[in-house]
């Protein structure tokens, strides 16, 4: 087995032993006592640097970012595949993580019930696990970095972005805690859905990038 796949298994086996504890009630307290926690020794100084920093899941940095370079793309090479592949990372991820979020039903910190299938008045209020966020972050650098390497003709790009999507994901994670916007394990299940995801998603976009430039 590659290491690819052995990667893609095992962040698809410990994301389902988090939703497996979380259902059980195993992960519940832990979660509990962490947010706890956090919230006695937040820094009010220390808000906007976190909102800075909790940011970088959002869609309009990495995701944005590789819609630019796919677009660069189809203009060089005169062909939509780099933007179909793009938009086929985005539909899937949107997908898997949206209907897991509809499935799970939990509600962030905020509310003090770290259970799945939790009844809240709003569904804004049932879309806490697992983090969008945290997934999105890990996706979309992978995505930045073959849609950069395509369009510099150098493979390296992806080895940087993995190194920048990782420190970013690492950033955002710690950063949504910190803030009270997930629950820990929720923030672990987004990483963890991020690279299975990435796993089986991202390769797509590899293949509809690398279409030889037209003379």
């Amino acid at each position: 087995m590659s290491r690819s796949r052995t990667l893609l298994l095992v962040a698809g086996l410990a994301f389902v032993a988090i939703t497996i504890g979380l259902a059980t009630d195993v992960l519940t307290g832990l979660d509990r006592s962490i947010a706890t926690a956090i919230a006695r020794h937040r820094v009010d100084a220390l808000y906007w640097p976190a909102r800075v920093g909790f940011s970088l899941g959002q869609n309009w940095v990495f995701p944005t970012a590789s819609a630019l370079v796919a677009v660069a793309l189809l203009i060089r090479r005169r062909t939509v595949r780099p933007l179909v592949g793009l938009v086929g990372v985005w539909l899937f991820h949107t997908l898997v993580v949206g209907a897991l979020k509809l499935w799970a039903g939990r509600p962030p910190p905020a509310t003090g019930d770290p259970h799945l299938h939790a009844v809240a008045a709003e569904l804004s209020q049932r879309m806490s696990y697992p983090s969008g966020h945290a997934a999105n972050v890990v996706v979309f650098s992978a995505t930045l970095g073959v849609l950069l390497a395509a369009c510099n003709g150098d493979p390296r790009w992806t080895r940087r972005l993995l190194i920048v999507g990782a420190v970013s994901a690492a950033v955002c994670v710690a950063c949504m805690v910190y803030l009270g916007f997930h629950w820990t394990t929720d923030a672990a299940a987004g990483l963890l859905l991020g690279i299975a995801i990435r796993g089986l998603a991202v390769p797509f976009c590899e293949r509809m990038s690398s279409t030889p430039v037209r003379g």
